[in-house]
């Protein structure tokens, strides 16, 4: 049975689910506004697209954060160490980058704007 998202936010810390999480999809949010419009403007664009510019384990995204947002306590990831992953399809973006589109940020990219949207916030 599939958990839905509220369950990982109820039981949030809970070690059986950490073998879902050992790997995850990013994407810029401007990147998802200009697939849309690639999309919208894209004539022969039928169906669902899927929109996701980078996969990246868990363990790799520490190791990114930790080391380039030094300032910052990144939390440990020991307690999910050694874990199996769950096996699943991992969603493609073959189909959007088939149709011509090209991702404009990285990793670093979402990063940094998170950052530095969080510090005028006063979140950081």
């Amino acid at each position: 049975m599939r958990e839905k998202a509220s369950d990982y936010q109820e039981n949030e810390g809970e070690e059986k689910f950490y073998g879902s999480m050992t790997k995850t999809s990013l994407v810029h949010v401007d990147d998802v506004a200009r697939a849309h419009i690639h999309l919208f403007e894209h004539p022969k664009a039928k169906g669902r697209y899927i929109c996701s510019a980078t996969d990246i384990t868990i363990a790799k995204l520490h190791e990114f954060l930790s080391t380039r947002y030094l300032q910052y306590n990144i939390p440990t990831i020991n307690s999910s160490k050694g874990l199996a992953p769950i096996s699943f399809p991992w969603p493609s973006s073959k189909k959007l980058l088939e149709s011509g589109f090209k991702y404009e940020n990285g990793l670093e990219e979402m990063y940094d704007g998170a950052i530095k949207s969080c510090k005028e916030k006063g979140l950081l």
